[in-house]
């Protein structure tokens, strides 16, 4: 028995209680968002409104585009739209600017949780930013997408999925996955030149829409673990 207790001890030392300042760090990670009633609802909204925005918005544009004479929703870009005169380029631009206001306001209601989606919230955005600028900027200019900023937004499910830690359900854990692995795979088809031209609108949609969709999930996923708080 005493050489169990022997050989137990040396694998599975007492391990040290934690110091006083690292129990405070640890706590203000984790801490959930605190404040007034009223900014606990305002954070809510915010984190509620891109349950539905990102995604629709997208669903819009993307449906607007199969509307508009001499434009090809299957071998054109998006941003192609933005080229057209009037109500094309108008609606484009519009879409795109409420869908980059809304990620912008997802990230910064992250940040009411302290640390713990510090990481989720900045290429978060990020990406935002890029879609704002995609808005305000035509393409063929540097600042249509800030300089191809948006491309840290292929980590942000997966940094989501790591800083929710223990709290992260089986559901969130595969779309997160598959949704930077789909970023990555389309990613790679544009700059190894085998996105096929006469598709290539469609396999940006095909890509588009996991992007803006994980939106809802992250959204349903903080309602699920927290609730109102």
């Amino acid at each position: 028995m005493k050489a169990l207790t022997s050989v137990r001890a040396f694998f599975l030392p007492d391990l040290p209680p934690a110091k006083p300042h690292m129990r405070s760090l640890r706590a203000d990670c984790y801490r959930p968002p605190s404040g007034s009633t009223k900014d606990v609802a305002v954070r809510t909204v915010a984190i509620r409104q891109a349950i539905y925005l990102p995604l629709g918005v997208m669903f819009a544009v993307i449906a607007f585009g199969f509307t508009v004479p001499g434009y090809s929703s299957l071998s054109q870009h998006l941003s192609e739209m933005g080229l057209m005169p009037g109500l094309p380029a108008n609606t484009l631009t519009a879409c795109i600017a409420v869908n980059g206001v809304a990620i912008i306001i997802f990230s910064l209601a992250l940040l009411g949780w302290g640390r713990r989606f510090a990481l989720t919230a900045l290429t978060s955005m990020l990406f935002g930013v890029a879609m704002l600028s995609n808005g305000v900027f035509t393409t063929g200019s540097p600042l249509h997408g800030m300089y191809s900023i948006g491309i840290f937004s292929i980590l942000t499910p997966l940094l989501f999925l790591v800083e929710l830690g223990a709290d992260a359900s089986r559901r969130i854990a595969w779309v997160a996955r598959m949704t930077s692995l789909l970023g990555m795979l389309y990613l790679w088809l544009m700059l190894s030149g085998l996105d096929p031209q006469p598709w290539r609108g469609l396999t940006q949609r095909i890509a588009l829409l996991p992007a803006f969709g994980w939106y809802t999930f992250a959204a349903l996923e903080l309602r699920r673990v927290f609730g109102n708080r």
